[in-house]
């Protein structure tokens, strides 16, 4: 997926986590934690959970898919700063 790409309501960035995971390529993310939160290395393994996709990253840090707001220059249409 090139960056720059918007994600709109009813898109996943779950196709995006798909193919950097089996690419082995870098993730930059930022994800919704109780406010905007910066995440970034190898996705290790994308899994379910309580019925939602999660993503894993080579830190130990675990990700709800549905919580993403940009990966890789790549953003949602409800992200928002302000």
């Amino acid at each position: 997926m090139e960056p720059g790409k918007l994600i709109l309501p009813g898109e996943s960035f779950y196709p995006l986590i798909m193919e950097l995971f089996e690419k082995k390529e870098k993730a930059a993310i930022l994800y919704d934690d109780n406010g905007p939160t910066r995440a970034g290395g190898i996705i290790e393994s994308v899994f379910e959970k309580e019925g939602t996709h999660w993503l894993r990253l080579e830190d130990g840090t675990e990700i709800q898919v549905d919580k993403l707001q940009a990966v890789n220059g790549n953003f949602s249409s409800d992200f928002s700063t302000c």
